[in-house]
């Protein structure tokens, strides 16, 4: 598949307790194969040789939370988990794969923006989503009934495009999200770059973005900014393809703006614990 150069969103509405099945099924769809060999103890290995090809891409997910309890899928319960896996190879049929972090700790995700664990939202809730994949990453816009009271929840997970730096194999894959990440403004990423010395387990990387003080300006117009993510130690690394984002004044979910021919939707996201975005006014195109 060809590096994408437009990231167009396509909008639909499931339950809350189909958004995890969503996930795997518009990977699926985008080219990356469920290699689990055992479902049971590896639960989901999606794997992708990414849009250019080169890479092994690996995301481990599963319904239940970061201590295997509470499906997303069968109860109301709202936090499913992630594992950014360096290495997996299948056993044969009916018998537990190997990863190459054995002993990595899973991650909470949450597919709400809830306070806890134990806080619930009724699986039959509908939810409407905006969604873009490719054979790199997913990205998910997650809306809930206004009655809810719940702002937008945003996802991303996978491999950007634009790396300004050599990952092989599964090193650039991470997960960002708009409501109880692990680390404020930043992402989780797996690993180092191949110029360094691997990591033992996957790291927070600062995101970062050039707001202003205010929105918009005194002739009407809004300033938006795209999303990097680097650090002190490694500088630049990448940028988030496929979202934008925005000083959070004066704008509501829903609002449009249009960039050249482009346009783009707003969704002015949930503030709940820990943010991974360097703002919770974030865009996605749709048109």
């Amino acid at each position: 598949m060809a590096v994408p150069t437009d990231y167009v969103f396509s909008s639909g509405t499931c339950l809350k307790s189909q958004i995890y099945q969503l996930i795997i099924d518009k990977l699926v769809a985008a080219g990356w194969t469920d290699t689990s060999s055992l479902a049971s103890s590896d639960f989901v290995v999606l794997k992708s040789t990414g849009n250019n090809g080169d890479k092994n891409l690996i995301l481990n997910i599963r319904d239940t939370n970061a201590s295997a309890a509470n499906s997303v899928v069968s109860t109301d319960y709202c936090v499913m988990s992630y594992r950014l896996q360096d290495t997996y190879t299948p056993g044969t049929t009916g018998v537990a794969g190997t990863f190459g972090r054995s002993s990595l700790a899973w991650t909470a995700l949450y597919l709400a923006p809830v306070s806890a664990l134990t806080t619930t939202l009724a699986a039959a809730t509908p939810i409407n989503y905006k969604v873009y994949a490719d054979a790199s990453k997913i990205i998910l816009l997650l809306e809930y009934p206004y009655a809810t009271g719940y702002s937008p929840t945003l996802i991303y997970m996978g491999q950007p495009d634009t790396v300004y730096v050599t990952e092989s194999n599964n090193r650039g894959c991470l997960t960002g999200t708009t409501n109880n990440g692990t680390t404020a403004s930043s992402v989780m990423i797996c690993n180092t770059s191949d110029d360094q010395a691997s990591a033992t387990a996957p790291y927070a990387i600062a995101t970062s973005a050039l707001l202003p003080s205010k929105n918009p300006n005194g002739a009407g117009k809004y300033a938006v900014s795209e999303i990097y993510y680097g650090s002190t130690t490694e500088s630049i690394r990448g940028k988030l393809d496929g979202v934008l984002c925005a000083y959070n004044s004066n704008l509501l979910t829903g609002d449009q703006i249009t960039i050249g021919t482009y346009t783009y939707y707003v969704a002015v996201c949930a503030s709940v614990n820990v943010l991974s975005f360097p703002s919770l006014a974030l865009l996605v195109r749709i048109a």
